[in-house]
């Protein structure tokens, strides 16, 4: 094992590069972007990092953590549902030294499948224990996993990534995404068809793509029902310590940080990243921005916190500076939306939306951001919104 790794350049703020025409193809790729690396790094008193591929717009890599103890590892976000992230897991649980069957906790800190895709098959054959947040949601599917043959998960895994790549509509990314928004229930049906809160469609697949990939999902994903549901401030004793849950929606409503006060170590999920902003749901319930903000200053007020573990990235020792970073993101994010609004007028949420984001991230991920943006700005009675037949549009006003 390696020691732990630095970002390239943890300082919030840093200068970007820039190129000239700001092509996805052409731009630096971000840490978030950077390959799944095989090498198990140290990164905090007993905390490794096993980075897994996956296959996910704009992210190359999610970080599993083993938390060790004299009983094994218990694994935090263990990658994505399906035969290849489950068998680059075995293999960086053996570079490290254990076993399957040393898991004896899983960990997901939030209801997007490249981090709760192998916790239910890691419940069902390590015997671990699934911990979440309760408001923790997934998938209503019949679990076959069991049924099939490797080689056959293999091929329908591959047939499924191949027919999303072909498709010109939302990534899976985009259709979990949209299950953060409601979260009505402890256990949803696949959420693809229907329409979003702000009006349109959430692109309802082809028939032909939807049996596909549900056929793909009932044979790669074994639903993640935890043994045990946390609430902020649950303690879970891990790495031979004590740890505490903190609660922090935004990203998704049952977004979960794990925090060791003894070492000033935040495992911060997808809640702050070193280099990215993460994507805020906007939620049809509440003010998703406004959690998301509080949060973010919740975790940098922690007393003595030090470093942060990103679910992707490296890790980084300014949290405090991180998320002054990210607020200061979304101050601009606000000022472009006001004068988006002045030159559109009244408009609806997918029009501002295109106004906001360039054009490869059009969509319903940017048209989501830009609900949660927008409604933010209402419920503090600076925007003001109608329905116009299936659609709400909105006026923002002049900044007070």
């Amino acid at each position: 094992m390696t020691r732990p790794a630095r970002s390239a350049d943890p300082r919030p703020g840093a200068p970007r590069p820039q190129t000239a025409a700001g092509d996805p193809a052409t731009r630096p790729r971000k840490q978030e972007q950077e390959p799944a690396s095989e090498e198990v790094t140290e990164v905090a008193p007993g905390v490794l990092r096993l980075q897994l591929p996956i296959w996910m717009p704009g992210l190359g890599h999610v970080n599993t953590y083993a938390l060790v103890d004299d009983r094994g590892v218990a694994l935090v976000d263990p990658g994505l549902p399906g035969p290849r992230s489950w068998r680059e897991l075995r293999r960086r649980l053996r570079a490290a030294g254990f076993r399957l069957r040393d898991v004896h906790h899983v960990i997901v800190t939030h209801s997007h499948p490249d981090h709760f895709g192998a916790a239910g098959r890691l419940r069902r054959e390590a015997g671990a224990e699934l911990v979440a947040h309760r408001a923790f949601t997934t998938w209503s599917l019949s679990p076959k996993a069991a049924t099939v043959s490797e080689a056959e998960a293999e091929r329908v895994e591959r047939e499924a990534i191949e027919a999303a790549a072909r498709y010109g509509g939302p990534s899976l990314e985009e259709v979990v995404e949209l299950e953060g928004i409601t979260q009505e229930r402890q256990r949803q049906s696949v959420p693809w068809g229907g329409s979003t809160p702000w009006g349109g469609s959430r692109h309802p697949l082809p028939p032909w793509h939807r049996r596909l990939l549900i056929r793909a999902l009932r044979l790669l994903f074994v639903p993640p029902d935890p043994t045990r549901r946390v609430i902020h401030g649950s303690p879970l004793r891990l790495a031979g310590r004590e740890w505490l849950a903190v609660h922090t929606p935004g990203h998704t409503l049952d977004h979960l940080c794990l925090w060791d006060p003894e070492h000033g170590v935040l495992l911060s999920g997808d809640h702050v990243l070193p280099t990215i902003t993460p994507h805020i749901a906007g939620s049809a319930q509440g003010d998703s921005l406004s959690a998301y903000l509080a949060t973010l200053d919740l975790v940098a007020r922690l007393d003595g916190v030090r470093l942060g573990l990103p679910a992707h990235g490296h890790p980084f020792t300014d949290v405090p500076g991180r998320v002054a970073a990210i607020r200061a993101h979304h101050a601009e994010r606000m000022e472009r939306l006001r004068a988006a609004s002045r030159a559109l007028g009244p408009a609806d949420v997918r029009t501002i939306s295109r106004e906001l984001f360039p054009r490869w991230h059009w969509g319903v991920m940017a048209e989501s951001e830009t609900f949660a943006h927008l409604e933010h700005l209402r419920r503090a009675g600076q925007a003001e919104r109608w329905r116009e037949g299936d659609r709400l549009v909105y006026r923002v006003e002049e900044a007070p």
